[in-house]
């Protein structure tokens, strides 16, 4: 009977092993479309037997010793370190190629076309100077170029705005995902506690959660004896067991934009994020969106400052009446190079030329105003300014509005220009008219106020396109058109159209690049996880093969124990 026993237990075991080897294969087989999925291998182990005849001792059967996970979890931490730089750049390469779209607008209202037109039509005004069609032109011309800096610089801005909101979204995420790595953490110590065995399943989940935090951040992962993971960004813990600390978006007015940054609720320690979607978010608000802001600020301030300069030395068709300069002062007390003045484009020692002239005789009288700045004890204030225009010139009277401007008012039957002495053109050396917006073509100081002069649109005529005040001249005009190619100190040395081609240079090799470390990133994520497909993926004709081995297996112990049966029953018959 023992014999017996021992045979129907060793049947028993093998039954109930070779089972749940198939229930292993099943699982792998219905879960082979599952990109989540880790294959799963039964380990079977022999069952020592007792002491039988012979002092001999046969195996007692079979037993499934644990089930294994085929995991390299080197290889999954180098997956997430490539899918973080993979989602980096690409978000990065997204981002570029929008502001590429700007830069080179095909529609035709483009920053570059409306720079060539612009200056173009001075040149149509140096041949035709006295043509009213042609100077409504070169005004139109400039307010269109105002419009699209303006555009373009509302467009970076917006675009930075849009990615600095998709930070804060994406923040929600990864404490979302950290949380419920956390409660994952405490499903499986719980489950593998004893002598239970891994929480296959659950451990499926937790990788799958570390793979979508680390499209967003980069990640370290180290797994503790108890079977929980730990998650550090950088060298700060994100989750730490069944704990993970809040993750926060925290916004703050940096100037005119906002800027959010990622910050631990507990510390409010800022986020050192390296990799994943939202590093390629904050490089492209902060390098591709808002850097570029600056740029075209600096593109439209070179503009504003050389047109005004050439402009304020020339005269249009018609003098002045009276005029209002465009650019207000922080004090009029103080030297007008000192930074307390508040001009944007500083003077220098120099003297200009305004040139009175009675409607009766038609004849000019120059007066030179000397402005003593730089190495001046006592620099030429706005107040002494204008005090030495009232003291020395006739028929014109200087004035200072309740915004800190300087205002030119002429007597009935006179009008006034500036930047020439009645036969020669004078230059003002002292840059003083073009700083204090007198006689200027724009006003503004960046992109985000360029204007034309208000004083143009409504009157043409004053275009400044003669140097001389002669009707038919236009040299003035050709000085402004030469503008395009001239080399500007405004811009280190470039001129106007170099510097805008070096903006649309610069965001072309960024795009090109990031594009090409997308592509590497891509192609190394790839191919670790065709090497993770090659240990972790099911293999249907594999698994077929496992099916139909422990299908036999199964078949044979149920025949044997169909066997020990009948002789069981044999012997209870003998027995009888």
């Amino acid at each position: 009977m023992g014999l017996l026993n021992s045979a129907l237990q060793i049947g028993r075991s093998a039954l109930l092993t070779y089972q749940s080897a198939l229930q292993v294969v099943g699982s792998n087989v219905s879960s082979a479309g599952s990109p989540d999925y880790t294959r799963l291998s039964p380990e079977l182990a022999s069952l020592q037997g007792r002491l039988g005849a012979g002092e001999l001792q046969p195996g007692a059967g079979v037993a499934l010793d644990g089930i294994q996970r085929h995991i390299d979890e080197a290889l999954e931490s180098r997956i997430r370190l490539a899918v973080g730089s993979e989602q980096s750049a690409s978000t990065q390469q997204t981002t570029l190629a929008q502001v590429e779209a700007l830069i080179d607008d095909i529609s035709g209202v483009d920053v570059s076309t409306r720079l060539g037109e612009f200056f173009n039509t001075f040149d149509e005004v140096q041949n035709r100077p006295e043509n009213t069609a042609i100077r409504d032109l070169a005004i139109t011309s400039g307010v269109q170029l105002a419009a699209s800096l303006h555009n373009l610089r509302e467009q970076l801005a917006s675009l930075g705005e849009s990615l600095d909101g998709q930070i804060a979204e994406l923040v929600v995420d990864a404490d979302d995902l950290a949380q419920r790595i956390a409660r994952v953490n405490t499903e499986i110590t719980t489950s593998e506690a004893g002598p239970n065995g891994q929480a296959t399943g659950l451990r499926d989940q937790r990788d799958a959660l570390l793979r979508e935090l680390s499209e967003l951040v980069d990640l370290t992962v180290r797994e503790q004896p108890n079977g929980a993971l730990n998650v550090y960004i950088g060298s700060e813990a994100l989750v730490q067991g069944n704990v993970a600390r809040d993750l926060v978006a925290v916004s703050a007015t940096d100037g005119e934009v906002t800027r959010t940054s990622i910050r631990f609720a507990d510390t409010n320690a800022q986020v050192d994020v390296r990799a994943g979607r939202l590093a390629g978010l904050i490089s492209s608000r902060d390098e591709h969106a808002y850097d570029r802001i600056a740029d075209v600020d600096e593109l439209a301030a070179a503009v504003i400052v050389e047109v005004n300069r050439v402009h304020a030395d020339g005269q249009g068709v018609v003098g002045f009446t009276s005029l209002t300069g465009s650019q207000d002062l922080l004090a009029t007390d103080v030297p007008l190079d000192d930074s307390a003045a508040g001009l944007g484009v500083m003077p220098r020692n120099g003297s200009f030329y305004m040139t009175v002239v009675d409607d009766q005789t038609n004849t000019p009288i120059a007066y030179r105003i000397d402005v003593e700045l730089g190495a001046q004890e006592q620099g030429t204030t706005l107040e002494a300014l204008v005090a030495d225009v009232n003291a020395q010139v006739e028929g014109v009277t200087a004035s200072i509005t309740s915004d800190n401007k300087i205002s030119f008012t002429a007597i009935e039957g006179v009008t006034f220009t500036f930047g020439h002495d009645g036969q020669v053109a004078r230059a003002d050396t002292s840059n003083i008219l073009a700083a204090l917006g007198v006689n200027t073509f724009f006003s503004g100081t960046s992109a985000e106020d360029i204007s034309v002069s208000a004083a143009l649109v409504e009157q043409p005529a004053l275009l400044a396109a003669s140097s001389s005040f002669i009707v038919g001249d236009g040299a003035n005009a050709g000085r402004m058109a030469a503008l395009s190619t001239e080399k500007s100190t405004q811009l280190d040395g470039a001129s106007i159209t170099e510097f805008y081609s070096t903006i649309a240079a610069s965001i072309a090799v960024d795009g090109a690049a990031v594009a090409d470390k997308a592509e590497v990133a891509a192609a190394v994520a790839s191919s670790l996880q065709q090497q993770k497909e090659s240990i972790s993926g099911v293999n249907l004709d594999e698994e077929a093969i496992s099916l139909l081995k422990y299908e036999r297996a199964f078949q044979g112990a149920s025949r044997f124990v169909r066997v020990v049966d009948d002789l069981l029953n044999q012997l209870i018959l003998l027995i009888r």
